[in-house]
């Protein structure tokens, strides 16, 4: 299975929308670490819902940021994809921890 076959599945399994799924193709395409600018204007997504699904991808610990400094001297945020192990790792961790809350919701350890 190919790295954009593999995120596609991980995204239907977590429930991550296309704006998401846009996000992750876009950051194994590029192989850089991008702005939210750069993210926009590559998924021709609003900047609202960029950051939105950035968010989240970044709680799912799906995708990495840093602190950079822009050409004009701000500090912004650079986005960047985990590497194909990582990325699956989280992807198990996420899951098991959703299989946990619904033991838990029905009483199992």
């Amino acid at each position: 299975m190919d790295e954009i076959s593999m995120i596609h599945e991980a995204a239907k399994i977590l429930g991550i929308k296309s704006t998401g799924k846009r996000i992750l193709d876009l950051l194994v395409r590029t192989e850089k670490r991008l702005t939210v600018a750069e993210i926009v204007a590559g998924t021709k997504r609003s900047e609202r819902a960029v950051k939105e699904h950035l968010k989240r991808l970044v709680d799912l610990k799906l995708v990495q940021r840093e602190i950079s400094v822009t050409e004009r001297g701000r500090l912004a945020y650079r986005y960047f994809r985990l590497h194909s192990d990582d990325f699956l790792k989280a992807v198990k961790r996420e899951v098991l921890r959703r299989l946990h809350k619904l033991k838990k919701s029905r009483g199992e350890n």
